[in-house]
């Protein structure tokens, strides 16, 4: 039995608009920008949308220079570089912020090595 292609265009968030994904994908890339949700409630029963983009070597680089020192910092440094809307309302919120660091960590392209005796 042959599965059927029933892949949706998602929704975006308030307020973005098709032209400002296009531009999104041609500044970071074509297959780097993403759409998030991220839980309002613990119960997960409303999500507010934003768009993320995949982090780059150097914003990966900064994250990891403070991530043991200064966690708070690194964490920001990589949302206030990635995350591209909904900022002021993400970094308000603890568990929006919390949730696109999240999502952001979730596609820091990393990828595992297949190790074989000699």
């Amino acid at each position: 039995m042959e599965k059927e292609n029933t892949k949706k265009a998602a929704k975006l968030p308030e307020g973005v608009t098709e032209a400002d994904i296009k531009a999104f994908k041609e500044k970071h890339g074509q297959n780097k920008v993403m759409l998030a949700s991220l839980p309002l409630d613990d119960d997960g029963d409303e999500y507010f949308d934003v768009i993320i983009t995949v982090p780059t070597r150097k914003v990966i680089s900064e994250f990891e220079k403070w991530v043991d020192k200064n966690p708070d910092k690194a964490k920001e440094i990589m949302v206030n570089a990635c995350l591209l809307t909904g900022k002021e309302r993400v970094k308000a919120d603890d568990g929006l912020f919390l949730g696109a660091f999240d999502a952001i960590s979730k596609v820091m392209p990393v990828r595992t090595a297949i190790i074989k005796n000699l």
